[in-house]
């Protein structure tokens, strides 16, 4: 039996693929910053009080709105328990390598760890 879902997951591995170097730049600056060590992007079709938007699907014609927001806010809301941090961590491994992402998609919600392109220029900057 397929994932009845995959359909909408390969919309959003499309568009994650495509806005890659951008989400990776706000990881880097994130990162640079020192405002987490762990930034999560949340991917969503409607407005949601989680996280900052960053890119807006109606402006670039996608199917998901791009937020983000980090792993302290995701453990304060209780959407991460402190107690499966760890595992967390180690499920989505390397901020700059694989992005970590909250997908909502209308009642149903999902953790999917994605990697960046893989551009020569990109690697590990």
């Amino acid at each position: 039996m397929t994932d009845p879902l995959e359909k909408e997951l390969k919309m959003l591995e499309v568009e994650l693929a495509e806005f890659s170097g951008e989400l990776l730049e706000v990881t880097r600056e994130l990162l640079r910053e020192r405002v987490t060590e762990f930034p999560i992007f949340i991917a969503h079709e409607d407005e949601v009080s989680l996280g900052e938007l960053i890119l807006d699907r109606k402006t670039y014609e996608v199917p998901y709105n791009l937020s983000v927001s980090t792993l302290e806010d995701f453990i304060g809301m209780g959407l991460i328990q402190k107690d499966k941090l760890v595992a967390f961590k180690d499920a989505f491994a390397n901020p700059v390598k694989n992005m970590s992402v909250f997908w909502i998609h209308g009642d149903y919600a999902r953790y999917i760890s994605y990697p960046f392109a893989s551009r020569n220029s990109d690697i590990d900057k």
